[in-house]
């Protein structure tokens, strides 16, 4: 049994049909969770040597109304990231801090409220990050319109139509008339 799907079986083993679990390939093993499992499930494999939080991301899955969060855990003794995904409402997105399980979850926490605007319950510190005088929907949103917040923001007007709709002359080289 290789170390993937030694991994993949405790999980399974440990928290039953509440996930559904997948290697991806070699060193990487996936686990699909509802919302209300993944602190337990961050606890659980700290204890058996993630001690490593290497990524928190953020996905939208607009057609959905959906946000898909990754967390990214690694193991320095199994040579192995595990990943686990959940899956929260867009609207009036939230989600329990992982700060209290990994120190490290702080500021991925803090730039995923500030770009997607997920709510960290229970984190100290959701204020301005990155962005200075944001006002709007975060811009990571596939709905935030980037043409419409420059226009506004900076007053500049797209001028894609016209580059692209202008009859340019077509060159004739030298000595020609026109």
């Amino acid at each position: 049994m290789t170390v993937e799907e030694t991994i993949k079986k405790d999980i399974e083993t440990t928290f039953g049909e509440l996930v559904r679990v997948e290697i991806e390939r070699k060193h990487r093993v996936r686990a699909y969770t509802p919302r209300n499992m993944v602190l337990p499930m961050l606890a659980y494999l700290k204890q058996r040597g993630f001690h490593q939080f290497t990524l928190l991301t953020c996905v939208d899955w607009i057609k959905d109304g959906k946000f898909e969060l990754v967390y990214n855990l690694y193991s320095l003794n199994y040579n192995v990231h595990v990943l686990i995904s959940t899956k929260i409402n867009r609207d009036k997105a939230t989600m329990p801090t992982a700060i209290n399980v990994y120190e490290m979850a702080f500021d991925y926490e803090r730039e995923i409220h500030e770009m997607f605007g997920v709510e960290f319950e229970g984190h100290p510190r959701l204020d301005e990050f990155l962005l200075e005088d944001w006002k709007g929907i975060p811009p990571m949103r596939k709905d935030f319109d980037t043409r419409k917040y420059v226009e506004e923001k900076y007053g500049m007007k797209d001028l894609t139509k016209e580059l692209f709709t202008r009859k340019e002359q077509p060159y004739r080289g030298p000595g020609s008339n026109g």
